[in-house]
């Protein structure tokens, strides 16, 4: 199918945009921009005049409608729209407020600045571009073409086996984000660190390139020129901020910086859903908002217009255990709703298993759909369970946030194409396609165009020009001739791009021109297939971005696009989406399942730079909170006794959150140890192979309709007879060695004084002993 087909099919779908926060009933106040009534803190919150304000807003608590009234009321009290900043962390949320301010306000919103903090910073940029250095055709690196320049950076230092790349960027991401000099010393890799980071600067600079904190960080250097520092001081004459809880000092100083003139500035956040710390984010900075501006008028959301007080009662019970936080407590006008469920599997692929049947026994019962349904996890890894049993039970399934789409390798050659038609100093973008596809241009001809490169001062597309007409010594006339087919290509699509084809048309071109479309035909496998599937997305995704303004687009606005994407503005039409909790913020699903609620896991239990272990256990209930006010409905919360990890099996206790959901909340009769936790079938070839035998089961759990482990599964099995003394020992009971320390039974075999079990230890490992060197524990004794 061409892609102009592919893209007329595409277009025939019909999309939509709908808030899932209901009409609020009395009391009710309207004003003529409004569409749905407002309670009274949201009034207060909407109607504050000028000066500083704080809106806490609890999950749920109607924030997003919040802040598009009020800016409403700002331009029907007589605010220009220009002169109002709106600014939040993602696309998503950027283009729902600004979905919101059209319904209501028609064209004055377009004038509007709203976006993300990078979005706007890199708008700023486009302005003042040659105030710091660039020009307005600068590019942004994303993560991906900062770690090959790292790499590359670390090699040619000699650095490449002591450190790797990530670890390097990690240190200029958390010292950038406080505004920090990266060199400042650390005790560990400061070596490698003042020797690396000038030397990524200066090739930034060289390619007329920012990576995502510079963004940010050359915004802030505008403010210390005098007369452009005079213009931003008076650009915005409102200042809004959502999920402030999420700002860094860098993005705190910029919006004070933006407001400091007229110090209108409204920041709406959440301290119990700040869960960014890893990546720089400054709880503090909503924490001490009054304290920077003591006159600040604070308001409380705590209506929740979302959940049912069920599921308020128990994200409620487990934030109250923070301390250091703003009092707010969730309620809803709902009424109860369903109880939530526990349930606890022998090992992961039970907990899959389960998790996968009852989606599709929902499914199948209706009314659920599967985007109504989200699978949330701590960590990426578990996953892979996950999406194995939800083939099988052939549930529709999508994982978040894993490979981006802009991140799939064709997709990245196409844009490093692009990246190099509008930058010819963009080297990195030449070393990635100079031989995309194949064409005979090699790592030795590479390195003679890079010795060419440094000994004159150019790029390396001006190397390949020069080597083209024979002006670069060591490069045979097969190397010449090769170098300029692809030094023509480049001019071909410059002349494209020149002559005005929209962004959607100079893709076409690129991908027709290079050979890469012929490539894939010609290879007619899966994968390419799904590469060319690709390719036409994208093209897509390019004609919608021309379709978005009057104004032709430019090469460089959609790479700027493309750049400040984010695994949250991933969609998934009619699928189960399966994301971590940090995705899934903002997110909301009727029913929702939250896997591996183990303490180690969740909460994670692992040392953290820079972090307490009190502050470390706060941020991980902050992340219960957040993740239990995802589920609309009903919420499902399940766990494993053990767990697959580096190969070994390991014991897992439930997490300590599940101690303090409020007994009201769950469902009755809650399991108890006792209760046997049927297997998950084996999967073969993506489907379960056959049906796992039956085993007995207590009358009373309606729930457990499934077998028991099979004899072969090596895993730990869970049944009455584990809870019955064997000898004195009962499985996970703790015992005591004299030399090794506390453990946990395993296994118990045999019996009188031959009698061994296998204890694990901990860090020290599983160890089997005889009986009678064991002392029991308070928990496994009779």
């Amino acid at each position: 199918m061409s892609f102009r087909l592919r893209r007329a099919r595409l277009l025939t779908l019909a999309s939509s945009n709908t808030s899932s926060e209901p009409d609020v009933s009395l009391p009710c106040y309207a004003s003529p921009v409004e569409r749905t009534p407002l309670n009274a803190e949201q009034r207060a919150a909407v109607d504050h005049g000028d000066g500083p304000v704080m809106v806490l807003a609890g999950a749920g608590t109607g924030k997003t409608r919040v802040l598009v009234q009020r800016i409403a009321r700002l331009v029907e009290t007589g605010t220009e729209p220009w002169s109002i900043l709106a600014v939040t962390f993602t696309n998503k949320a950027a283009g729902e407020m600004r979905h919101r301010l059209r319904e209501l306000l028609g064209e004055a919103a377009d004038a509007m600045w709203i976006g993300t903090f990078h979005s706007t910073c890199a708008r700023l940029l486009r302005r003042y571009a040659e105030k710091v250095g660039l020009t307005r055709s600068f590019v942004i690196f994303d993560v991906s073409d900062q770690q090959k320049l790292v790499e590359k950076l670390l090699k040619e230092t000699g650095f490449d086996e002591q450190v790797s790349a990530r670890t390097v960027l990690g240190r200029f991401d958390r010292a950038k984000n406080k505004g920090e000099d990266p060199r400042k010393p650390t005790g560990v890799f400061d070596d490698v660190i003042e020797r690396v980071y000038p030397l990524y600067q200066q090739q930034l600079a060289k390619e007329n390139a920012v990576d995502f904190n510079d963004l940010l960080l050359k915004v802030l250097d505008l403010f210390e020129i005098p007369e452009v520092a005079a213009q931003l001081g008076v650009r915005f004459r409102h200042v809004l901020v959502d999920e402030f809880q999420d700002t860094n000092l860098v993005q705190y100083n910029l919006v004070r910086r933006f407001a400091a003139a007229t110090r209108n500035l409204c920041v709406v956040g959440d301290d119990d859903q700040s869960i960014y710390a890893w990546r720089g984010a400054e709880p503090k900075n909503l924490l001490h908002f009054d304290r920077d501006f003591p006159d600040a008028k604070v308001i409380k959301l705590e209506q929740n217009y979302r959940s049912t007080q069920t599921i308020l009662d128990a994200a409620n019970g487990i934030i109250r255990k923070n301390r250091d936080r703003h009092e707010k407590s969730l309620w809803t006008e709902k009424g109860g709703g369903d109880s939530i469920e526990i349930y606890q599997a022998g090992d992961e692929r039970g907990e899959a298993y389960y998790i996968a049947q009852s989606i599709r026994q929902a499914l199948d019962q209706g009314p659920a759909s599967p985007s109504e349904i989200a699978i949330l996890y701590r960590t990426n890894a578990q996953s892979r369970v996950l999406e194995e049993h939800l083939r099988a039970a052939r549930v529709p399934a999508k994982v978040v946030g894993a490979v981006s789409f802009y991140e799939r390798k064709e997709v990245k050659d196409v844009i490093a194409y692009l990246r190099l038609m509008g930058n010819p100093a963009a080297d990195s973008a030449f070393e990635r396609i100079v031989n995309v596809p194949a064409r005979g241009i090699g790592e030795t001809t590479v390195e003679r165009l890079r010795a060419a490169a440094r000994a004159s001062g150019a790029g390396l597309l001006e190397a390949a020009r020069l080597a083209a007409r024979g002006e670069v010594s060591g490069l045979g006339a097969a190397a010449r001739k090769k170098l300029h087919g692809f030094v023509e290509l480049l001019d071909g699509l410059g002349d494209v791009m020149a002559q005005g084809a929209s962004v959607a048309e100079t893709i076409i071109q690129v991908v027709d021109r290079s050979g890469m479309r012929a490539k894939l035909e010609a290879e007619d496998s899966t994968e390419s297939r799904d590469r060319l599937d690709n390719l036409a997305e994208l093209v897509t995704t390019a004609s919608d971005f021309d379709d978005e303004s009057p104004q032709p687009q430019t090469i460089e606005e959609f790479l700027e696009r493309i750049a400040l994407s984010s695994a949250g503005d991933q969609t998934a039409s009619e699928q189960v989406v399966l994301m971590t909790i940090h995705i899934a913020k903002g997110l909301e699903w009727p029913l929702v399942f939250i896997s591996g609620m183990e303490d180690g896991l969740f909460p994670s239990l692992r040392e953290r730079d820079n972090q307490s272990e009190d502050a470390a256990l706060e941020e991980e209930r902050r992340l219960a909170y957040v993740a239990i006010t995802r589920a609309r409905e009903r919420l499902v919360l399940t766990h494993a006794r053990t767990r697959r990890v580096w190969g070994e099996i390991r014991m897992q206790g439930p997490s300590r959150f599940l101690d303090d959901l409020p007994p009201g909340c769950l469902a009755q009769p809650v399991r108890s140890r006792a209760v046997q936790t049927p297997a998950a079938p084996r999967i073969v070839d993506g489907n379960w192979a056959g049906k796992p035998r039956r085993g007995p089961r207590p009358a009373r759990d309606e729930l457990d309709q499934r077998a028991e482990y099979d004899a072969g599964e090596p895993v730990y099995r869970v049944t009455d007879d584990d809870y019955r003394p064997a000898g004195g020992f009962s499985l996970g009971s703790t015992v005591i060695h004299g030399t090794l320390g506390a453990g946990r039974v395993v296994s118990v075999t045999g019996t009188g004084k031959d009698q061994k079990v296998l204890v694990d230890f901990g860090v020290i490992g599983q160890k089997t002993v005889f009986a009678r060197y064991l002392q029991g524990g308070n928990d496994g004794f009779n």
